[in-house]
């Protein structure tokens, strides 16, 4: 029986990248698959079984035993102390100020930039303050960290001194937690990953970032959150030569996809690190929820799992880089994000051959759509309907139903 990662059904690979920098021998790739997700890919001449990238793939270790439980956690409400960052950030500018602050103190940065002539995301490492703007923002798809993951562990092995930032999903930072392991680095890194739900196939974004060149032509810029009608009603916004496509996440149709959980890396429907582990020694997103629903520049949710995070958490605001406005039990947050199985499996096998096929975006929507349970597209129907709405009104709904 084979040692490499290809022992293991590829279904339930995240796709993180680890086994590509673990490879002694460089035999392990990362393509895009035919459903959309990036896959590993072995090159059988050179792979010798030595069974390396095993001992660094999430697949073969248990989480429990390499991570801690999230849900015993504090989680601090937070946001820049500039607003022009809170503004321009995806929740409250947190992740933003972090790296500004390890870029100033010696820290190499490992975060997502956009890759404009892919239209993909990627994972790179930067150490100039010039750079920052391209890591700005969320991109709600799927990242090669690979490549990024090679280099770190080139560099950081030449000099131990060098001090790393890195920022990435849950299954990403486990798997670089394993590579630091593995080889033995001293070097200091803050580990930081994300509230996940998900990653959509690239099946689903490509056509859809595809239509939009061909109306917009060139672009110059892919805003996952806009915040132009503020945090709560958050928005899609594409800048390009011919013009700009700003949409409702709700009404758009990548994000309906993405939402409605028929697009997602089988993986991600039972992740265990999405749903109650931690690897890292800060957990970020967005801090939905009642304790917040006034504020319109977003907060940011900040978990912090090791005593290293609450340190860095400490700084930050003793530097007054940060605001942090409360201190919270996990679950006042974790009860707002996605940490529950997700169903559809069925829905999303046939939603996904249908996109390798080649069907429209539309005509698999509508597919779909006419599937979910009642519930669900009722749901779906009053988010469309919210838009319409100042957050103002929809606060005094959602206290009505509370009530």
């Amino acid at each position: 029986m084979k040692k490499n990662i290809l022992a293991y059904s590829r279904i339930a690979c995240t796709g993180c990248g680890t086994c590509v920098a673990s490879c002694p021998k460089k035999a392990i790739g990362l393509n895009v698959s035919e459903d959309g997700f990036l896959a590993p890919v072995i090159d059988d001449d050179l792979c010798v079984d030595c069974g390396i990238c095993q001992k660094v793939c999430y697949r073969f270790i248990n989480p429990a035993s390499q991570a801690c439980v999230m849900w015993d956690k504090m989680v601090y409400g937070a946001f820049s102390s500039d607003q022009g960052i809170q503004q321009t950030t995806t929740s409250g500018g947190f992740a933003h100020e972090l790296s500004l602050w390890g870029i100033e103190h010696g820290y190499k940065i490992m975060g997502v930039i956009y890759d404009y002539e892919k239209d993909q995301a990627k994972t790179v490492l930067i150490s100039q303050l010039e750079d920052m703007k391209l890591l700005k923002g969320s991109k709600y798809i799927q990242s090669d960290s690979s490549e990024a993951f090679t280099l770190l562990l080139e560099e950081a092995k030449k000099d131990l001194s060098q001090k790393y930032i890195c920022i990435g999903t849950p299954c990403q930072i486990f798997g670089l937690r394993q590579l630091i392991r593995q080889h033995r680095l001293t070097n200091e890194f803050i580990l930081v990953d994300l509230f996940c739900h998900g990653v959509p196939s690239y099946n689903v974004w490509k056509p859809y970032i595809s239509q939009k060149r061909r109306e917009l032509g060139k672009l110059d810029q892919v805003q996952f959150r806009y915040k132009g009608n503020g945090w709560h009603q958050y928005m899609i916004r594409l800048t390009g030569e011919k013009g700009v496509y700003t949409e409702f996440a709700y009404k758009d149709i990548f994000y309906r996809y993405f939402f409605d959980n028929v697009a997602l890396n089988t993986s991600c429907f039972t992740c265990a690190l999405r749903k109650e582990y931690v690897a890292s020694d800060l957990r970020l997103g967005d801090f939905w929820g009642s304790a917040y629903e006034q504020r319109e520049d977003g907060v940011s949710a900040v978990l912090v799992a090791t005593d290293k995070g609450q340190i860095v958490l400490n700084k930050l605001q003793d530097e007054k880089r940060i605001i942090v406005d409360e201190t919270w039990e996990a679950k006042i947050c974790l009860d707002y994000q996605s940490t529950s199985d997700y169903s559809r499996i069925g829905l999303r096998d046939k939603v996904i051959e249908r996109l390798s096929f080649g069907e429209s975006l539309h005509d698999v929507q509508h597919f779909y759509f006419n599937q979910l349970p009642f519930k669900a597209r009722l749901l779906s129907f009053l988010k469309r309907l919210a838009t319409f709405f100042p957050n103002s009104a929809l606060i005094k709904i959602r206290r009505l139903v509370r009530s």
